[in-house]
């Protein structure tokens, strides 16, 4: 993707954090970018507007027509079916799928893979932050709205590296090779294995073979490091004898293990022991055990790219997370309101318990709306012990997106399912009446968390409206 020959980009579903993030990337290297979404509110919408990137909403073969760009290219999310994308093959345009365009775009850097089923986002932050603040002008794509101590999500650095969320899931619909395996990593994270995106996935070790093929895509002279916590990530290690690897976690068996973790409402500080030498004291502000997994990871990346360890320490104090991942919306008369991300059994069963050790005088409200029928229905009982930290729990319909617009499973099977093993959880599909429910039973001090890979973190305004009206 040379400069001097392609001038000008027109990216397709444009709003998606990935996408948003390669628009700022493109206009950095000089590129006119536009593109085009759905008319729905996006946390990328400020992002994109800030910098001057036009979008056109919806999608339409008009946004399309009498434009001539030099690229065009689409989200994962979508195939023939859209619009654009279709008129786009039909006039024979330069046409690559977002993936396509990382690889191009990171083929002369030292590229950092972070991947994995859990962490990609936070990591891959925090490994941009490190670098950064260590002087070392990395390039890097960030899967987030925002996230602060950093102007954007994506940078064209002037440094050897060039930081990337490397996603496992499809490259289109028409393709269902993971999107990670169109880059060529120097250098791979891989933070955790597990079943997930079972509408590609049949099996854990179709997850896990496709974490292989991107390890076995790090040539020999660059590193792997690896949350040896997850039963596949030691078979990986194990079928890898001809890399260099380096394993962290909390198991025995890590190269890098975490130990002395203290938690405390305001931080998490550990230790981490290697062959008998004892590394630290690391202090983190962003809470629960996964985060400190994932500052291991950038730990381990930023001691092996040379970077001391008075920097490194310094700087991860002062990572303040991204956007959607517990992030705190409000706090009015003793209630905060907080959203994530979660959306997978492990992650929300993480999250909550942070959030108990957290604010233990509070009661825990836990709003969640599943993402993806497959997933729902396959995880059921994962999902039906996920909630346990959580006082309270409301589940809203599944989420719809152009992925999945339907499916066996409802949000309402998955709330008797949770009924199971707790009883204090319902199924409220009108947003409306969840505010309602809210305001009838919530008194301080509490927490209210929305949670979901979703748009549920929209109805965080209106939690905060009610609250406030309620304190006046």
């Amino acid at each position: 993707m040379a400069k001097e020959i392609l001038k000008s980009a027109y990216l397709i579903g444009i709003k998606g954090v990935g996408m948003a993030a390669l628009a700022l990337y493109l206009k950095q290297a000089g590129f006119e970018v536009s593109g085009s979404d759905t008319n729905e509110q996006f946390p990328t919408d400020d992002i994109l507007a800030q910098n001057d990137i036009p979008v056109y909403e919806p999608f339409d073969e008009k946004n399309l027509q009498d434009k001539k760009p030099d690229l065009v290219i689409s989200s994962a999310a979508y195939g023939q079916a859209n619009p654009e994308v279709k008129l786009a093959k039909k006039k024979h345009l330069n046409f690559i799928y977002f993936s396509e365009a990382l690889g191009q775009i990171s083929s002369d850097k030292k590229v950092i893979a972070v991947a994995g089923i859990h962490g990609k986002t936070t990591i891959t932050a925090m490994i941009a932050f490190l670098l950064e603040k260590a002087g070392l002008s990395p390039s890097f794509i960030i899967g987030a709205g925002k996230f602060a101590g950093l102007k954007n999500i994506a940078k064209k650095g002037e440094g050897e590296y060039f930081i990337i969320e490397a996603d496992e899931y499809r490259k289109s619909p028409d393709n269902k090779s993971s999107k990670f395996l169109d880059l060529s990593p120097q250098i791979a994270i891989i933070s955790s294995i597990e079943l997930d995106h079972p509408d590609l996935f049949t099996s854990v070790e179709d997850v896990y073979n496709a974490f292989y093929a991107l390890a076995c895509r790090v040539p020999r002279n660059g590193f792997i490091v690896t949350c040896i916590d997850y039963p596949k990530v030691k078979k990986l290690r194990r079928s890898l004898v001809d890399r260099d690897i380096e394993t962290y976690g909390f198991d025995i068996s890590a190269q890098w293990k975490i130990v002395n973790l203290e938690e405390t409402p305001e931080e998490e500080k550990f230790y981490l022991n290697n062959s008998g030498k004892i590394f630290g004291p690391y202090v983190i502000e962003v809470p629960g055990k996964h985060n400190v997994l994932n500052a291991t990871a950038a730990i381990i990346l930023a001691r092996k790219l040379g970077i001391q360890e008075k920097t490194i320490k310094k700087y991860l104090s002062q990572f303040k997370g991204v956007q959607r991942r517990f992030e705190e919306k409000a706090k009015i008369d003793n209630i905060i309101i907080i959203d994530d991300y979660a959306h997978h059994p492990t992650a929300i069963k993480s999250t909550l318990e942070t959030a108990k050790k957290k604010y233990s005088d509070s009661k825990i409200y836990c709003i969640f709306q599943p993402h993806t029928f497959t997933r729902t229905e396959t995880l059921l009982n994962e999902f039906s012990q996920a909630f346990k930290s959580a006082d309270k729990v409301i589940i809203t319909d599944i989420y719809t997106s152009a992925r999945e617009e339907k499916g066996k499973i409802s949000g309402a099977d998955l709330a008797l399912e949770i009924k199971k093993n707790q009883t204090g959880v319902r199924f409220i599909s009108d947003w409306k009446e969840i505010l309602a429910y809210l305001e009838d039973s919530v008194e301080p001090p509490a927490v209210i968390i929305t949670m979901g890979a979703g748009n549920i973190y929209k109805i965080s305004k209106d939690i905060e409206n009610i609250f406030k009206v309620k304190e006046d």
